[in-house]
């Protein structure tokens, strides 16, 4: 090796090393090489004489294979185990060789140049980021929150397994679609505005908003969006940390359902108390009105308590009138027989018909059937059978006093009167009474219904 080529090896960051014959002697190993190997002597010696410890590793038959072939060898990580300089224990490297064939005049291989760089550090660096990038995915993959990232146009680049659930869509359907496909219609034009002052300002959002699912669902979600910046400080990604809030919106709209419900029903029962007040002020005896009105009050409470336990979605109508009776022996089968087939009444019209019968039952106690030993009353009733699903049922019931006193019919109509009128426009119906000496007939028919805010008929014929 000529000397200036010597100098330019000597000078040089990486290993450098010239190995002669087939028993890779060494020639020459620059300072870096001999650093290597712990300032063990090297030229001279044999390769294998010199660092046994690489048998075993491949090595050596790497370099019998260059000599054999003359084809040099390059572009590979080496992994090699070598003894420290103290005669410690073995210690590894990386390293990335390039083997040269030495050629004489004739062409013949006489030895090999191996020129390499330690990438041990590199190398445990790029192990280091796999790991973490491993332990990424797999938060990423498993947390239950969604998560998306977008390009500065909104396509998406980046979703985790929680977001394609989210959407019921998978992951290669999302990476072809932007953020705008699947939000709602109704939600976009906000969403783009905030999206733009994001990626012009980094200005991060929180935005509770709709996705469209494939089959034309919508669900709610929550998300956390922020923008992650490049070398030159614009914005040039957008992540959102998405939260299923579906179950907590359909619960919120169903609150305010209930509430309205409630403030409905509320107003409802004030009127009806109203009015029975109304009524127990006329009364000539004020003794009479106070009772009335407290029996009709406790009428309308049993009636509640009968809605109450369904949770006010209706109630049968064979157990709102068993309690409307209760008070009248309802449960003596000598006194009420009741017969029907089984009928859903909506909320307002179990309330209607509990104090119909209410009253009913008050004048047959004191002035009918009910007013003797040996009386009694039949209520029957039964339902049309619609062949339309469209079209509510139709309800025809009867009342009908036997057993009684004569009955004559009164001269001027009550209060009663004005609840079987109420009940009958409630119903959508008619309601005759039958002043028959032998008992008092009362029927009604009408249509079932269980139309939202039902219910005000009644109260406004009470008042009238």
């Amino acid at each position: 090796m000529s000397a200036e080529l010597r100098r330019l090896f000597e000078r040089a960051p990486a290993l450098a090393v010239v190995l002669r014959g087939p028993d890779h002697i060494f020639d020459y190993a620059n300072p870096g090489y001999r650093q290597l190997m712990g300032g063990r002597e090297l030229e001279g010696k044999p390769l294998r004489e010199a660092v046994p410890e690489l048998e075993g590793q491949g090595f050596f038959e790497l370099l019998d294979e260059v000599y054999r072939t003359g084809k040099p060898f390059e572009g590979r990580e080496i992994r090699i185990q070598l003894l420290q300089g103290d005669g410690g224990p073995l210690k590894e490297g990386y390293f990335d060789f390039v083997y040269q064939p030495i050629v004489d005049s004739q062409g013949e291989v006489i030895g090999i140049f191996a020129q390499g760089t330690d990438i041990t550090d590199r190398v445990h660096m790029e192990g280091k980021l796999r790991a973490s990038e491993a332990r990424f995915a797999d938060i990423f993959s498993q947390v239950t929150v969604g998560i998306a990232q977008t390009d500065i146009n909104g396509r998406f680049v980046l979703v985790n397994d929680r977001q394609c659930e989210i959407l019921g869509r998978s992951r290669d359907e999302l990476l072809n679609m932007t953020m705008l496909e699947v939000t709602h219609p109704g939600d976009r034009a906000g969403n783009v505005i905030l999206f733009r002052r994001l990626a012009e300002t980094g200005e991060p959002f929180v935005i509770e908003k709709r996705y469209m699912r494939p089959d034309g669902s919508a669900v709610w979600v929550r998300n956390n969006v922020s923008g992650q910046r490049g070398p030159d400080g614009k914005v040039r990604y957008i992540t959102a940390v998405v939260v299923d809030i579906n179950d907590f919106k359909v619960a919120e709209a169903r609150q305010r359902l209930l509430i309205n419900e409630l403030n409905h029903r509320v107003k409802n029962t004030l009127a009806t108390v109203q009015s029975l007040a109304a009524q127990a002020a006329r009364a000539e005896d004020p003794r009479a009105g106070h009772a009335a009105f407290v029996d009709r009050l406790m009428a309308l409470s049993r009636a509640h308590d009968v809605l109450t336990s369904e949770q006010w979605v209706g109630a049968e109508l064979a157990a709102a009138a068993r309690v409307a009776l209760e008070p009248f022996g309802g449960d003596d089968g000598d006194r009420f027989r009741l017969r029907g087939p089984a009928v859903r009444l909506a909320p307002q019209e179990a309330l209607a018909l509990s104090m119909a019968l209410h009253e009913l039952a008050t004048n047959a106690a004191k002035y009918g059937s009910l007013s003797v030993a040996g009386g009694h009353v039949e209520l029957t009733w039964d339902v049309s059978d619609e062949r339309d699903p469209e079209r509510p049922a139709r309800l025809s019931l009867c009342w009908q006093e036997r057993g009684g006193p004569p009955v004559e019919q009164p001269v001027r109509q009550g209060f009663g009167s004005r609840l079987m009128r109420g009940l009958a426009q409630e119903l959508g119906g008619a309601a005759t009474a039958d002043w028959r000496r032998a008992g008092l007939v009362w029927r009604i028919e009408g249509r079932l219904s269980a139309r939202p805010g039902a219910g005000e008929a009644l109260f406004t014929t009470l008042d009238g």
